[in-house]
């Protein structure tokens, strides 16, 4: 019994590290135009999460890998530093990065462009 547990904990750690790795590796890295204003988004392998930099900010957010959707558009929540206080979603519209939508948490959206 205590076997097919431990199997069990290694399968399913091994697909989640499996998932983040597969993400943390998958080209939302970069700079885009988001509204009037920009930000960079880098890999933290500290942190397991990406940062993302905002022009005339202060610091960094977390954004995390959420979902592929069946209309092929990739989600990333964004969060504060402690990781718990939500703030927005980056909806990318294919996996090549080069366009999608910002949901800020107050409700507005906003036109991602990845930058050259």
């Amino acid at each position: 019994m205590k076997t097919k547990l431990a199997v069990s904990l290694f399968i399913f750690a091994f697909l989640f590290l499996g998932i983040q790795k597969a993400h943390s590796q998958d080209g939302v890295e970069g700079s885009y135009s988001v509204g009037k204003t920009s930000c960079t988004i880098e890999w933290s392998q500290n942190d397991k999460a990406y940062k993302c930099y905002w022009n005339e900010g202060t610091g960094y957010t977390l954004i995390f890998y959420k979902e592929d959707q069946p209309n092929g558009n990739i989600v990333y929540d964004e969060y504060e530093k402690d990781g718990v206080t939500y703030t927005g979603t980056f909806t990318f519209k294919t996996d090549s990065y080069r366009a999608g939508v910002y949901s800020r948490s107050d409700g507005k959206d906003f036109t991602i462009k990845r930058k050259r």
